[in-house]
C-alpha cells in the first residue's frame, strides 16, 4: 500500500497550521521575557527618583539567581523590545537613554551576554548649568544601543561589578 502524495489544500493546510502552531509557541515562549521586562520598566522610574546612580546600577545587575533562560534571544530582539517598552515613559522622560540603558544591560546580561554601560557628557555643555549627558550600550566594543548622535566626553563604563572611570572622577555612591 502506498502512502499518498500530500499535496493541495490538504498539504498547504498542514504547512500553515505548522507555522501557526511553531508561531504561537514562540509568543509563548517569549511571555516571560515580555512581562519581566514590563515589570521592570514600570518600577525602574519609582527607583530612579530616590536611588543613586550607584543603586541603580546595582539593581540593574542580575546576580546568579535572577538570571534567566533568555539565552535564545538575539541581542536585536532584547534591544528592540526594550525601545518598544520604553517608547511612552510614564516617568524619566528626559532620560530616555538611561532608562533604555538601564533595561537593556539588565537582560541583555540575563540573557548570557557581556554588555558595557557607557555614561557620557557633551563637552560643550559642561560650562553651562544644565550639561547635557548621554549613556549607550556595547557589546564587543560595538554600540548596541543608544549611540551618541554628537561627539561625548566619556565619564565612565559599568560592566558589571565596579564602574571603570577615568583618573580623578569622584567615586559614585
Amino acid at each position: 500500500m502506498s502512502i499518498p502524495n500530500q499535496t493541495g489544500s490538504h498539504a498547504i493546510g498542514l504547512r500553515m497550521a505548522d507555522r501557526r502552531g511553531s508561531a504561537m509557541q514562540s509568543v509563548l515562549d517569549r511571555l516571560p521575557f515580555q512581562w519581566n521586562l514590563w515589570f521592570s520598566a514600570r518600577l525602574l522610574p519609582l527607583v530612579a527618583k530616590r536611588g543613586s546612580l550607584g543603586t541603580l546600577l546595582e539593581l540593574a545587575t542580575p546576580d546568579d539567581s535572577q538570571k534567566a533562560d533568555y539565552s535564545g534571544m538575539s541581542h536585536q530582539e532584547i534591544l528592540r523590545d526594550v525601545k518598544a517598552v520604553t517608547r511612552r515613559p510614564w516617568r524619566m522622560r528626559g532620560r530616555r537613554c538611561l532608562r533604555e540603558g538601564l533595561l537593556g544591560y539588565r537582560f541583555l546580561a540575563m540573557a548570557g551576554y557581556r554588555p558595557v554601560l557607557h555614561f557620557g557628557v557633551i563637552p560643550s555643555t559642561m560650562a553651562t548649568n544644565r550639561p547635557r549627558a548621554h549613556c549607550w550600550i556595547s557589546l564587543d566594543e560595538e554600540v548596541v544601543l543608544n549611540p551618541a548622535t554628537e561627539p561625548m566626553l566619556e565619564l565612565f563604563s559599568y560592566e558589571g561589578s565596579v564602574p571603570t572611570k577615568l583618573p580623578g572622577m569622584p567615586d559614585f555612591g
